[in-house]
């Protein structure tokens, strides 16, 4: 909590309300057991806000980008991509800002509610990520939806080019409305093309001679049956062989790299594009590998902090409630669990960290309406041991 505190303090141009309240209601977020709505951080807050003040506070914009910056610098100095991924949020309520009916991947149809655009920062030898914020896609900007995905990325495109130039996406965004504004700006992009991408051989033979254009293509890629002969083989395991090759990719009128990874059982393949014709088969595949982390981070955030459960309709307390959430689950990873030297031998548990914030939240409610102190080391034995009742893996 020293370091998050810290990190706080850090962040320019937050007035001191601002960050005082931020002191308070970050352990509060983490612990809540019950709902993450204003009334209840009210009953959960032992008096320190009223539930007006609460939902004024949340009325102020909170400085996120700013705050990712103060907390996780030090990644600048590690081998980093970003990450994109629109999340849906159910909600009801007639004055809700940017509700409508939009597309929940987890029940494949569009339903009533909110999306988000998440941008995240993946680390790639922890192989975990860390929210860098999250917008609200609005309603009126559904006919122009990767435009205003594009947008988010473009605000933020200074502060993600300080840590990685490789952002990842899923095959949704294998359109040319989205990859050339986003190598415009300077990213590459690392991608899962369609089971019928159409592809075309790069022509390296001799050329005829006299006037016209040269010849380029050397014919389409069969992509159910690939000449094995053209492609180089790049990675293999149990389950899979990739194969790598430059190409042109007829949709996108460039020449990219594309990973085919066939499957063994069966007759299964996926195709994988990254826009940086200099980057190894084996690193695209990682790197898009490491895409699924982002839905890991919504995942423990709708699971434990209380991402689905915002009950106020402004555009501004929506944001808030959003990126708290996701900065919670975050921070909560970076300062727990990414700096323990056995990491890799211990999963990172939201449900553990919770359940720890609670069980302290508890006995010192209780300790201290006893008055009970800790000099003693048989009560210190036994402060220690109510914090861990109920910890888990994940």
């Amino acid at each position: 909590m020293g370091f998050v505190h810290a990190s706080i303090d850090q962040v320019c141009g937050m007035a001191k309300p601002q960050r005082k309240f931020l002191h308070w209601i970050f352990e509060k977020w983490i612990m809540l057991p019950v709902r993450h709505n204003f009334l209840n951080l009210f009953r959960y807050g032992d008096g320190g806000y009223s539930e007006k003040s609460i939902r004024h506070q949340f009325s102020r914009r909170i400085n996120f980008p700013d705050w990712f910056d103060a907390a996780f610098g030090k990644l600048g100095q590690k081998e980093c991509i970003a990450a994109f991924d629109p999340s849906y949020i159910p909600k009801s309520g007639k004055k809700t800002y940017g509700k409508g009916r939009l597309w929940s991947g987890k029940d494949q149809q569009a339903k009533p509610g909110l999306e988000i655009g998440c941008l995240a920062l993946v680390d790639v030898e922890d192989e975990t990520a860390y929210s860098m914020e999250a917008i609200q896609t609005p309603v009126q900007q559904k006919e122009k939806l990767m435009g205003h995905y594009v947008g988010i990325i473009k605000k933020r495109v200074d502060q993600i080019l300080c840590y990685t130039r490789y952002l990842t996406v899923d095959g949704y965004f294998m359109k040319k409305s989205f990859i050339e504004p986003v190598l415009g700006i300077g990213l590459q992009v690392i991608t899962r093309m369609r089971p019928d991408a159409n592809l075309q051989y790069i022509y390296n033979g001799p050329q005829r001679q006299g006037r016209g254009r040269k010849r380029t293509h050397g014919g389409k890629v069969n992509v159910k049956n690939i000449d094995k002969r053209r492609w180089k083989r790049c990675y293999e395991d149990d389950h899979m062989e990739a194969f790598e090759l430059t190409a042109t990719c007829v949709t996108l009128k460039r020449i990219v790299k594309v990973v085919y990874l066939k499957y063994k059982k069966g007759n299964g393949y996926t195709i994988l594009l990254s826009t940086d014709t200099e980057l190894d088969g084996e690193t695209i595949i990682k790197y898009y590998s490491l895409r699924f982390q982002i839905e890991f981070l919504i995942r423990d955030t709708k699971q434990y902090a209380g991402l689905e459960e915002c009950q106020a309709v402004s555009e501004t307390k929506l944001y808030n409630h959003f990126n708290l959430s996701l900065m919670t689950v975050s921070l909560m990873k970076f300062t727990c669990w990414a700096t323990l030297p056995n990491k890799e031998q211990v999963p990172f548990s939201m449900r553990s960290i919770k359940t720890w914030f609670y069980n302290k939240y508890l006995t010192e409610t209780i300790f201290s309406n006893l008055g009970i102190e800790l000099n003693c080391n048989k009560i210190r034995k036994l402060y220690a041991k109510c914090l861990n009742i109920g910890s888990m893996a994940a």
